[in-house]
Protein backbone atom coordinates (compact mmCIF):
# COMPACT_ATOMS: atom_id res chain seq x y z
CA UNK A 1 0.00 0.00 0.00
CA UNK A 2 1.22 3.63 -0.99
CA UNK A 3 2.43 5.72 2.34
CA UNK A 4 -0.29 8.21 3.01
CA UNK A 5 1.24 11.64 1.90
CA UNK A 6 1.95 9.41 -1.67
CA UNK A 7 -2.16 8.35 -2.21
CA UNK A 8 -2.75 11.81 -0.83
CA UNK A 9 -0.47 13.89 -3.28
CA UNK A 10 -2.26 11.52 -6.17
CA UNK A 11 -5.73 12.92 -5.78
CA UNK A 12 -5.09 16.76 -5.47
CA UNK A 13 -4.81 17.02 -9.37
CA UNK A 14 -7.02 16.20 -11.70
CA UNK A 15 -6.19 17.19 -15.51
CA UNK A 16 -8.16 14.73 -17.15
CA UNK A 17 -10.88 17.24 -16.25
CA UNK A 18 -9.51 19.54 -19.10
CA UNK A 19 -10.63 16.57 -21.63
CA UNK A 20 -14.45 16.91 -20.85
CA UNK A 21 -16.75 18.67 -23.08
CA UNK A 22 -20.09 19.42 -20.43
CA UNK A 23 -22.36 19.74 -23.15
CA UNK A 24 -25.52 22.21 -22.69
CA UNK A 25 -27.63 20.95 -20.45
CA UNK A 26 -30.91 21.56 -22.37
CA UNK A 27 -34.65 19.80 -21.64
CA UNK A 28 -35.01 17.06 -24.20
CA UNK A 29 -36.82 17.75 -27.25
CA UNK A 30 -40.06 16.40 -25.73
CA UNK A 31 -43.52 17.12 -27.71
CA UNK A 32 -46.04 18.45 -25.31
CA UNK A 33 -49.26 20.27 -26.04
CA UNK A 34 -51.28 20.21 -22.54
CA UNK A 35 -50.94 16.43 -22.11
CA UNK A 36 -48.27 14.15 -21.53
CA UNK A 37 -48.39 10.50 -22.14
CA UNK A 38 -46.18 8.47 -20.19
CA UNK A 39 -45.62 4.98 -19.68
CA UNK A 40 -42.71 2.45 -17.99
CA UNK A 41 -41.33 -1.02 -18.63
CA UNK A 42 -38.82 -2.92 -17.61
CA UNK A 43 -36.63 -4.03 -20.10
CA UNK A 44 -33.23 -7.20 -20.39
CA UNK A 45 -31.28 -3.52 -19.72
CA UNK A 46 -33.23 -2.27 -16.68
CA UNK A 47 -36.24 0.42 -17.11
CA UNK A 48 -37.34 2.41 -20.55
CA UNK A 49 -39.65 5.60 -19.41
CA UNK A 50 -41.59 6.35 -22.55
CA UNK A 51 -43.20 10.27 -22.52
CA UNK A 52 -44.95 11.02 -25.87
CA UNK A 53 -42.68 11.09 -28.70
CA UNK A 54 -39.56 10.23 -26.68
CA UNK A 55 -37.82 7.60 -24.81
CA UNK A 56 -35.29 7.33 -21.93
CA UNK A 57 -33.72 4.23 -20.60
CA UNK A 58 -31.83 3.75 -17.19
CA UNK A 59 -29.15 1.20 -17.73
CA UNK A 60 -27.72 -1.42 -14.71
CA UNK A 61 -25.18 -3.53 -14.80
CA UNK A 62 -26.00 -6.69 -16.27
CA UNK A 63 -25.03 -8.66 -13.03
CA UNK A 64 -27.11 -6.47 -11.03
CA UNK A 65 -30.23 -6.39 -13.29
CA UNK A 66 -30.35 -9.82 -14.05
CA UNK A 67 -30.50 -10.67 -10.11
CA UNK A 68 -33.57 -8.69 -9.38
CA UNK A 69 -36.44 -10.33 -9.39
CA UNK A 70 -38.56 -10.98 -12.55
CA UNK A 71 -41.50 -10.85 -10.58
CA UNK A 72 -40.64 -7.34 -9.36
CA UNK A 73 -39.00 -5.24 -12.07
CA UNK A 74 -42.45 -3.98 -13.84
CA UNK A 75 -43.53 -2.86 -10.47
CA UNK A 76 -40.09 -1.13 -9.71
CA UNK A 77 -40.13 0.20 -13.15
CA UNK A 78 -43.29 1.86 -12.91
CA UNK A 79 -42.55 3.69 -9.59
CA UNK A 80 -39.13 4.87 -10.99
CA UNK A 81 -40.79 6.16 -14.10
CA UNK A 82 -43.07 8.14 -12.04
CA UNK A 83 -40.95 9.49 -9.63
CA UNK A 84 -38.55 11.26 -12.50
CA UNK A 85 -41.76 12.40 -14.21
CA UNK A 86 -44.36 13.53 -11.52
CA UNK A 87 -42.69 16.78 -11.55
CA UNK A 88 -43.04 17.71 -15.26
CA UNK A 89 -46.14 20.44 -15.07
CA UNK A 90 -43.24 22.45 -13.58
CA UNK A 91 -40.42 22.17 -16.09
CA UNK A 92 -43.16 21.90 -18.94
CA UNK A 93 -45.88 24.83 -17.54
CA UNK A 94 -48.51 23.80 -20.90
CA UNK A 95 -49.20 20.63 -19.13
CA UNK A 96 -53.01 19.99 -17.92
CA UNK A 97 -52.74 16.23 -17.38
CA UNK A 98 -50.42 13.73 -16.30
CA UNK A 99 -52.19 10.27 -18.20
CA UNK A 100 -49.93 7.57 -17.01
CA UNK A 101 -50.82 3.88 -18.50
CA UNK A 102 -49.53 2.76 -15.16
CA UNK A 103 -51.67 1.48 -12.27
CA UNK A 104 -51.96 3.92 -9.46
CA UNK A 105 -48.19 3.59 -8.37
CA UNK A 106 -47.32 2.20 -4.76
CA UNK A 107 -45.43 5.17 -4.17
CA UNK A 108 -47.82 8.25 -5.32
CA UNK A 109 -48.75 9.34 -1.75
CA UNK A 110 -45.64 9.07 -0.90
CA UNK A 111 -44.24 11.10 -3.23
CA UNK A 112 -47.10 13.66 -3.53
CA UNK A 113 -45.76 14.37 0.28
CA UNK A 114 -42.58 14.57 -0.05
CA UNK A 115 -43.03 17.29 -3.01
CA UNK A 116 -45.53 18.93 -1.30
CA UNK A 117 -43.05 19.43 1.79
CA UNK A 118 -39.96 20.42 -0.41
CA UNK A 119 -41.66 23.10 -2.61
CA UNK A 120 -41.06 25.95 0.10
CA UNK A 121 -37.72 25.37 -0.60
CA UNK A 122 -38.14 25.28 -4.38
CA UNK A 123 -39.63 28.92 -4.12
CA UNK A 124 -37.08 30.04 -2.28
CA UNK A 125 -34.48 28.94 -4.12
CA UNK A 126 -36.13 30.16 -7.45
CA UNK A 127 -35.20 32.94 -9.92
CA UNK A 128 -38.46 32.94 -11.39
CA UNK A 129 -40.88 36.36 -10.00
CA UNK A 130 -43.89 34.08 -10.08
CA UNK A 131 -42.44 30.83 -8.81
CA UNK A 132 -40.66 32.39 -5.55
CA UNK A 133 -44.35 32.45 -3.53
CA UNK A 134 -44.90 28.81 -1.91
CA UNK A 135 -48.79 29.02 -2.60
CA UNK A 136 -48.17 29.50 -6.39
CA UNK A 137 -45.91 26.12 -6.63
CA UNK A 138 -48.16 24.08 -4.36
CA UNK A 139 -51.16 26.20 -6.58
CA UNK A 140 -49.93 24.28 -9.49
CA UNK A 141 -49.58 21.20 -7.99
CA UNK A 142 -53.05 21.02 -7.24
CA UNK A 143 -54.26 22.14 -10.87
CA UNK A 144 -52.64 19.36 -12.54
CA UNK A 145 -54.67 16.28 -13.11
CA UNK A 146 -52.67 12.66 -12.32
CA UNK A 147 -54.25 10.13 -14.39
CA UNK A 148 -53.68 6.55 -14.32
CA UNK A 149 -55.46 3.19 -15.22
CA UNK A 150 -57.91 0.96 -14.08
CA UNK A 151 -55.69 -1.89 -13.51
CA UNK A 152 -55.17 -3.20 -10.37
CA UNK A 153 -51.71 -1.89 -8.33
CA UNK A 154 -49.63 -4.98 -7.67
CA UNK A 155 -47.66 -5.10 -4.38
CA UNK A 156 -44.64 -7.10 -4.96
CA UNK A 157 -44.68 -10.97 -3.39
CA UNK A 158 -42.68 -10.70 -0.15
CA UNK A 159 -38.49 -11.22 0.00
CA UNK A 160 -37.07 -12.34 2.99
CA UNK A 161 -33.27 -12.87 1.80
CA UNK A 162 -31.27 -10.04 3.29
CA UNK A 163 -28.16 -9.68 5.78
CA UNK A 164 -28.42 -7.25 8.85
CA UNK A 165 -24.42 -7.00 8.11
CA UNK A 166 -24.59 -5.75 4.31
CA UNK A 167 -25.91 -2.57 3.89
CA UNK A 168 -26.36 -0.34 0.38
CA UNK A 169 -24.53 3.35 0.65
CA UNK A 170 -25.38 6.31 -1.75
CA UNK A 171 -21.70 7.75 -1.43
CA UNK A 172 -20.41 10.99 -2.85
CA UNK A 173 -16.76 10.97 -0.96
CA UNK A 174 -18.99 14.19 1.32
CA UNK A 175 -18.18 13.97 4.86
CA UNK A 176 -21.54 12.19 5.48
CA UNK A 177 -20.78 9.75 3.14
CA UNK A 178 -16.98 9.16 4.24
CA UNK A 179 -18.30 8.63 7.87
CA UNK A 180 -20.84 6.56 7.14
CA UNK A 181 -18.32 4.32 5.25
CA UNK A 182 -15.68 4.16 8.04
CA UNK A 183 -18.10 3.78 10.96
CA UNK A 184 -19.83 0.61 9.12
CA UNK A 185 -16.43 -0.57 8.51
CA UNK A 186 -15.62 -0.17 11.74
CA UNK A 187 -18.52 -1.77 13.00
CA UNK A 188 -18.21 -4.81 10.82
CA UNK A 189 -20.85 -3.95 8.33
CA UNK A 190 -19.64 -4.79 4.40
CA UNK A 191 -20.91 -1.77 2.57
CA UNK A 192 -21.41 -1.63 -1.09
CA UNK A 193 -20.88 2.54 -2.25
CA UNK A 194 -22.70 3.63 -5.22
CA UNK A 195 -22.22 6.85 -6.90
CA UNK A 196 -25.30 8.09 -9.00
CA UNK A 197 -24.58 10.01 -11.97
CA UNK A 198 -26.30 13.36 -12.94
CA UNK A 199 -26.02 14.32 -16.30
CA UNK A 200 -25.88 17.99 -15.30
CA UNK A 201 -22.47 17.16 -13.38
CA UNK A 202 -19.44 15.38 -15.45
CA UNK A 203 -17.08 17.19 -13.98
CA UNK A 204 -18.27 15.89 -10.18
CA UNK A 205 -18.49 12.47 -11.83
CA UNK A 206 -14.96 12.51 -13.27
CA UNK A 207 -13.55 13.32 -10.09
CA UNK A 208 -15.14 10.90 -8.22
CA UNK A 209 -13.90 8.61 -10.36
CA UNK A 210 -10.47 9.57 -9.77
CA UNK A 211 -10.77 9.34 -6.22
CA UNK A 212 -12.56 6.42 -6.77
CA UNK A 213 -9.32 4.40 -7.99
CA UNK A 214 -7.58 5.38 -5.09
CA UNK A 215 -9.51 4.77 -2.66
CA UNK A 216 -10.36 1.10 -3.82
CA UNK A 217 -6.49 0.52 -3.91
CA UNK A 218 -6.07 1.20 -0.32
CA UNK A 219 -9.48 0.16 0.90
CA UNK A 220 -10.53 -2.75 -1.16
CA UNK A 221 -13.79 -1.49 -2.10
CA UNK A 222 -15.30 -0.82 -4.97
CA UNK A 223 -17.38 1.95 -5.10
CA UNK A 224 -20.18 1.47 -8.11
CA UNK A 225 -21.08 4.02 -10.72
CA UNK A 226 -24.96 4.42 -11.87
CA UNK A 227 -25.85 6.34 -14.93
CA UNK A 228 -28.93 8.39 -14.12
CA UNK A 229 -30.50 9.13 -17.53
CA UNK A 230 -33.44 9.64 -16.22
CA UNK A 231 -32.46 13.02 -14.84
CA UNK A 232 -32.55 14.55 -17.97
CA UNK A 233 -35.87 15.25 -17.17
CA UNK A 234 -34.90 17.76 -14.38
CA UNK A 235 -35.46 21.28 -15.22
CA UNK A 236 -32.15 22.24 -16.59
CA UNK A 237 -29.84 24.78 -14.60
CA UNK A 238 -33.12 25.15 -12.09
CA UNK A 239 -34.44 23.93 -9.58
CA UNK A 240 -37.39 21.29 -10.52
CA UNK A 241 -36.85 17.79 -10.39
CA UNK A 242 -34.82 17.87 -7.82
CA UNK A 243 -36.97 17.86 -4.98
CA UNK A 244 -37.90 14.10 -5.03
CA UNK A 245 -33.83 13.16 -5.76
CA UNK A 246 -32.84 10.74 -2.81
CA UNK A 247 -36.33 9.60 -2.95
CA UNK A 248 -35.75 8.24 -6.79
CA UNK A 249 -32.30 6.77 -5.32
CA UNK A 250 -34.07 4.70 -2.88
CA UNK A 251 -36.24 3.37 -5.44
CA UNK A 252 -33.17 2.89 -7.70
CA UNK A 253 -31.06 1.39 -5.53
CA UNK A 254 -33.44 -1.40 -4.91
CA UNK A 255 -31.69 -3.88 -7.51
CA UNK A 256 -28.64 -3.33 -5.50
CA UNK A 257 -29.63 -4.39 -2.36
CA UNK A 258 -30.68 -7.89 -4.09
CA UNK A 259 -27.98 -8.31 -5.90
CA UNK A 260 -25.77 -7.78 -2.68
CA UNK A 261 -29.17 -9.39 -0.21
CA UNK A 262 -28.58 -5.94 1.77
CA UNK A 263 -30.83 -5.66 4.95
CA UNK A 264 -30.06 -1.25 4.61
CA UNK A 265 -29.86 1.51 2.94
CA UNK A 266 -27.85 4.05 4.39
CA UNK A 267 -27.96 7.88 3.97
CA UNK A 268 -26.06 10.13 5.87
CA UNK A 269 -28.50 12.67 7.13
CA UNK A 270 -27.55 14.21 9.70
CA UNK A 271 -29.06 16.51 12.81
CA UNK A 272 -28.97 19.40 10.85
CA UNK A 273 -31.27 18.51 8.18
CA UNK A 274 -34.45 18.77 10.71
CA UNK A 275 -33.66 22.35 10.67
CA UNK A 276 -36.29 24.49 9.23
CA UNK A 277 -37.62 28.20 9.06
CA UNK A 278 -40.67 30.45 7.65
CA UNK A 279 -40.56 31.87 4.48
CA UNK A 280 -42.42 35.30 4.08
CA UNK A 281 -46.19 33.47 3.30
CA UNK A 282 -45.55 31.47 6.96
CA UNK A 283 -45.12 28.25 5.63
CA UNK A 284 -42.28 26.03 7.42
CA UNK A 285 -39.36 25.76 5.15
CA UNK A 286 -36.80 22.86 5.55
CA UNK A 287 -34.10 23.67 2.67
CA UNK A 288 -33.52 20.01 2.55
CA UNK A 289 -36.99 18.37 3.67
CA UNK A 290 -36.11 14.88 2.05
CA UNK A 291 -32.80 14.68 4.25
CA UNK A 292 -35.36 15.18 7.56
CA UNK A 293 -35.47 12.32 9.72
CA UNK A 294 -39.45 12.19 9.45
CA UNK A 295 -39.21 11.97 5.60
CA UNK A 296 -36.32 9.27 5.89
CA UNK A 297 -38.94 7.41 7.86
CA UNK A 298 -41.47 7.43 5.50
CA UNK A 299 -38.80 6.77 2.64
CA UNK A 300 -38.04 3.49 4.52
CA UNK A 301 -41.77 2.71 4.37
CA UNK A 302 -42.03 3.18 0.67
CA UNK A 303 -38.91 1.62 -0.77
CA UNK A 304 -39.93 -1.36 1.48
CA UNK A 305 -43.64 -1.66 -0.04
CA UNK A 306 -42.10 -1.27 -3.49
CA UNK A 307 -39.35 -4.01 -3.17
CA UNK A 308 -41.33 -6.28 -1.21
CA UNK A 309 -39.16 -7.13 1.52
CA UNK A 310 -37.98 -5.87 5.06
CA UNK A 311 -35.21 -3.29 4.02
CA UNK A 312 -34.42 -0.26 6.77
CA UNK A 313 -33.44 2.96 5.20
CA UNK A 314 -31.91 4.66 8.65
CA UNK A 315 -28.90 6.58 8.71
CA UNK A 316 -26.12 6.41 11.39
CA UNK A 317 -25.41 10.21 11.46
CA UNK A 318 -28.80 11.78 12.70
CA UNK A 319 -27.40 12.50 16.21
CA UNK A 320 -24.94 14.62 14.95
CA UNK A 321 -24.46 18.44 13.29
CA UNK A 322 -21.75 19.03 10.18
CA UNK A 323 -18.90 20.03 13.11
CA UNK A 324 -19.28 17.21 15.08
CA UNK A 325 -19.16 14.90 12.02
CA UNK A 326 -15.94 16.69 10.49
CA UNK A 327 -14.24 16.51 13.84
CA UNK A 328 -15.07 12.53 14.01
CA UNK A 329 -14.20 11.56 10.87
CA UNK A 330 -10.89 13.52 10.71
CA UNK A 331 -9.98 12.68 13.77
CA UNK A 332 -10.92 9.15 14.24
CA UNK A 333 -10.43 8.10 10.59
CA UNK A 334 -8.02 10.52 9.31
CA UNK A 335 -6.99 7.97 6.08
CA UNK A 336 -10.30 8.02 4.98
CA UNK A 337 -10.79 11.80 5.75
CA UNK A 338 -8.49 12.83 3.47
CA UNK A 339 -10.86 11.67 0.54
CA UNK A 340 -13.13 14.45 0.96
CA UNK A 341 -14.53 15.67 -1.57
CA UNK A 342 -18.10 18.05 -0.60
CA UNK A 343 -18.55 20.04 -3.83
CA UNK A 344 -20.95 19.76 -6.71
CA UNK A 345 -19.13 20.94 -9.81
CA UNK A 346 -21.10 21.69 -12.31
CA UNK A 347 -17.94 23.75 -14.44
CA UNK A 348 -14.61 22.92 -15.04
CA UNK A 349 -12.72 24.40 -11.53
CA UNK A 350 -10.34 27.04 -11.90
CA UNK A 351 -7.72 25.27 -8.98
CA UNK A 352 -7.85 21.90 -11.47
CA UNK A 353 -8.61 20.21 -7.85
CA UNK A 354 -11.55 18.57 -6.34
CA UNK A 355 -13.65 22.05 -5.30
CA UNK A 356 -14.71 24.61 -7.05
CA UNK A 357 -13.66 26.92 -4.60
CA UNK A 358 -16.50 29.60 -5.32
CA UNK A 359 -19.97 28.28 -3.82
CA UNK A 360 -21.17 28.58 -0.34
CA UNK A 361 -20.83 24.47 0.15
CA UNK A 362 -16.69 25.09 -0.64
CA UNK A 363 -17.17 28.32 1.83
CA UNK A 364 -18.82 26.24 4.61
CA UNK A 365 -16.77 23.20 4.77
CA UNK A 366 -13.43 25.31 4.74
CA UNK A 367 -14.29 27.12 7.61
CA UNK A 368 -15.35 24.22 9.18
CA UNK A 369 -12.07 22.50 8.85
CA UNK A 370 -10.07 25.36 10.29
CA UNK A 371 -12.71 25.57 13.46
CA UNK A 372 -11.28 22.42 13.56
CA UNK A 373 -7.29 23.00 13.41
CA UNK A 374 -7.46 21.20 9.89
CA UNK A 375 -5.35 22.60 7.38
CA UNK A 376 -7.22 22.58 3.80
CA UNK A 377 -5.07 21.69 1.60
CA UNK A 378 -5.47 17.88 3.63
CA UNK A 379 -8.58 17.94 1.29
CA UNK A 380 -7.22 19.68 -2.05
CA UNK A 381 -8.16 22.97 -1.25
CA UNK A 382 -6.02 25.30 -3.31
CA UNK A 383 -6.95 28.80 -1.94
CA UNK A 384 -7.07 31.40 0.84
CA UNK A 385 -11.04 31.21 1.64
CA UNK A 386 -10.82 34.18 3.76
CA UNK A 387 -9.76 36.55 1.18
CA UNK A 388 -11.97 39.23 1.01
CA UNK A 389 -12.90 38.43 -2.34
CA UNK A 390 -14.50 34.96 -1.48
CA UNK A 391 -17.14 36.95 1.38
CA UNK A 392 -20.14 35.44 -1.05
CA UNK A 393 -19.26 31.84 0.04
CA UNK A 394 -20.47 32.82 3.16
CA UNK A 395 -24.15 32.93 4.15
CA UNK A 396 -23.37 34.96 7.51
CA UNK A 397 -22.13 37.79 5.26
CA UNK A 398 -24.90 37.48 3.07
CA UNK A 399 -23.72 39.31 0.23
CA UNK A 400 -24.18 36.63 -2.72
CA UNK A 401 -27.17 36.52 -5.10
CA UNK A 402 -29.34 33.88 -3.65
CA UNK A 403 -28.93 31.41 -6.37
CA UNK A 404 -25.08 31.53 -5.56
CA UNK A 405 -25.80 29.58 -2.17
CA UNK A 406 -26.81 25.56 -1.46
CA UNK A 407 -29.99 25.45 -0.10
CA UNK A 408 -29.12 25.20 3.41
CA UNK A 409 -27.05 28.28 3.14
CA UNK A 410 -29.74 30.52 1.58
CA UNK A 411 -32.09 29.88 3.99
CA UNK A 412 -30.09 31.04 6.86
CA UNK A 413 -30.52 27.76 8.54
CA UNK A 414 -27.28 27.12 8.94
CA UNK A 415 -25.86 30.63 10.85
CA UNK A 416 -25.14 30.13 13.60
CA UNK A 417 -23.34 26.79 13.32
CA UNK A 418 -21.09 28.88 10.94
CA UNK A 419 -21.03 31.92 13.29
CA UNK A 420 -19.63 29.56 15.66
CA UNK A 421 -16.94 27.35 13.32
CA UNK A 422 -15.86 30.93 12.75
CA UNK A 423 -15.08 31.66 16.50
CA UNK A 424 -13.19 28.40 16.52
CA UNK A 425 -11.13 29.46 14.16
CA UNK A 426 -10.88 32.94 15.38
CA UNK A 427 -10.02 31.06 18.53
CA UNK A 428 -7.01 29.03 16.69
CA UNK A 429 -5.50 32.19 15.31
CA UNK A 430 -6.56 32.09 11.86
CA UNK A 431 -6.44 35.71 10.21
CA UNK A 432 -7.83 37.31 7.08
CA UNK A 433 -9.74 40.28 5.57
CA UNK A 434 -12.73 37.90 6.23
CA UNK A 435 -12.27 37.04 9.89
CA UNK A 436 -11.74 40.65 10.72
CA UNK A 437 -14.90 40.93 9.27
CA UNK A 438 -16.47 38.13 11.64
CA UNK A 439 -14.86 40.17 14.34
CA UNK A 440 -16.66 43.30 13.71
CA UNK A 441 -19.79 41.76 12.96
CA UNK A 442 -20.12 38.66 15.26
CA UNK A 443 -17.45 38.25 17.79
CA UNK A 444 -19.96 39.43 20.43
CA UNK A 445 -22.58 37.58 19.72
CA UNK A 446 -20.60 34.47 19.64
CA UNK A 447 -18.97 34.71 22.63
CA UNK A 448 -22.56 35.55 24.14
CA UNK A 449 -23.38 32.22 22.93
CA UNK A 450 -20.91 29.92 23.10
CA UNK A 451 -21.80 27.65 25.53
CA UNK A 452 -25.36 26.80 23.65
CA UNK A 453 -23.60 26.45 20.47
CA UNK A 454 -20.85 24.21 22.14
CA UNK A 455 -24.03 22.05 23.66
CA UNK A 456 -25.71 22.03 20.10
CA UNK A 457 -23.18 21.29 17.56
CA UNK A 458 -21.00 18.60 19.37
CA UNK A 459 -23.75 17.44 21.09
CA UNK A 460 -25.85 14.28 20.15
CA UNK A 461 -29.49 14.55 19.33
CA UNK A 462 -32.07 12.31 18.24
CA UNK A 463 -31.74 8.48 16.99
CA UNK A 464 -35.07 7.71 15.37
CA UNK A 465 -32.76 6.71 12.14
CA UNK A 466 -30.31 4.68 13.73
CA UNK A 467 -31.09 0.92 13.28
CA UNK A 468 -31.46 -0.09 16.58
CA UNK A 469 -29.21 -3.22 16.63
CA UNK A 470 -26.68 -0.93 15.41
CA UNK A 471 -27.68 2.35 18.01
CA UNK A 472 -25.47 1.57 21.40
CA UNK A 473 -21.94 0.65 19.68
CA UNK A 474 -22.81 4.15 17.32
CA UNK A 475 -23.50 6.05 20.27
CA UNK A 476 -20.92 4.95 21.98
CA UNK A 477 -18.41 5.93 19.56
CA UNK A 478 -19.68 9.46 19.29
CA UNK A 479 -20.00 9.67 23.33
CA UNK A 480 -15.95 9.08 23.24
CA UNK A 481 -15.09 11.40 20.60
CA UNK A 482 -17.28 14.81 21.85
CA UNK A 483 -16.91 13.94 25.24
CA UNK A 484 -13.88 16.78 26.16
CA UNK A 485 -16.34 18.82 23.63
CA UNK A 486 -19.77 18.89 24.69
Amino acid sequence: MKSSAASLQSIINFPQLNKINQPKVELPPIKVNGVAKISAQDRDFGIQVNINNKSFRLRYPTGIWNRFPKTHRRILSENIGFSHTFHLPYVFTSLKKMLYNIPVPLSEAFLFKSMSLSLPSTAMMNDYKEEKLTSALLRRLFEVDYIYTNKKTDIPPYNRTSFSDHAIMPFTFGKDSLLTFALSRELGIKTHPIYIMEPEFLFEAAVKKQLAKQFRKEYRVKIYFLKNSLGKLRDPGGWHGWELQLTQYSLMLLPYVYAKKAGFIFFSNEQSCNDSIVDGEGFRCNPVFEQSHSWLLQNSLMTSIVGGNSLSIGSLLEPLYELAIMKILHHRYPEIGKYQSSCDLDALPRSGGRWCEDCSKCGRIYIFLLALGINPKKVGFKYDLLSLKYRKLYGIFSVGNIKDYYGYDASGAGNDEQTYAFYLAYNKGYKGPLMTLFVRKYLKYARKNERNFRKKFFGIHSTKTIPKELKSRVLNIFRHELKNLQ
